[in-house]
């Protein structure tokens, strides 16, 4: 897939996320549309280009909310870490992809709470009323993002090692 489809896709993603955060909020909270995006894009791709892509995701996700830079490198290391372990998990499985956006939600609000407290109230009330409840709502929507997503881009190119580890998989021996 290439750099301009994916930052066109990532600047609407934006879009749609700040101008509809109003709307879509429960318990306060509002989905993490654009680090969906960053998630989806990083798992389809290598870690390089998974960190490009969070980069892009935290300059729009810091542009159009507001926040602190540090949301940059947060992001970033998000996108790195997704393309980095995206042979460890199956993709396809709505459950990891579950598993992967509320791990991804914890840790962004976990380590941008702790380090930018501007919240107003302390800590562990964060943790629990901010970052769990976001994390269940990015969670629940990923697979209707991801489905979203994987019928507007172009399939893309299969790995060799891929190939090889989904018929040692099949097969049933361990690969190595």
């Amino acid at each position: 897939m290439s750099w301009l489809s994916i930052s066109i896709a990532l600047v609407v993603i934006s879009i749609i996320e700040a101008a509809s955060v109003n709307y879509i909020k429960l318990l306060g909270v509002g989905p993490e549309l654009t680090l969906l995006g960053v998630l989806y894009f990083s798992l389809n791709s290598s870690k390089e280009r998974g960190a490009a892509c969070g980069l892009i995701g935290g300059i729009l996700k810091m542009a159009f909310s507001g926040l602190n830079p540090l949301i940059l490198i947060i992001y970033t290391s998000i996108g790195f870490l997704a393309g980095m372990y995206k042979e460890m998990l199956y993709k396809q499985l709505t459950s990891a992809r579950m598993i992967v956006a509320f791990a991804a939600v914890i840790y962004s609000n976990i380590i941008y709470g702790f380090l930018i407290s501007s919240l107003g109230f302390p800590y562990y009330k964060t943790i629990f009323f901010v970052s769990l409840p976001s994390a269940i709502y990015t969670a629940v929507l990923a697979p209707l993002m991801f489905m979203a997503l994987d019928s507007v881009t172009p399939p893309r190119e299969v790995e060799y090692r891929e190939i090889i580890f989904k018929k040692r998989v099949f097969e049933g021996r361990r690969p190595q």
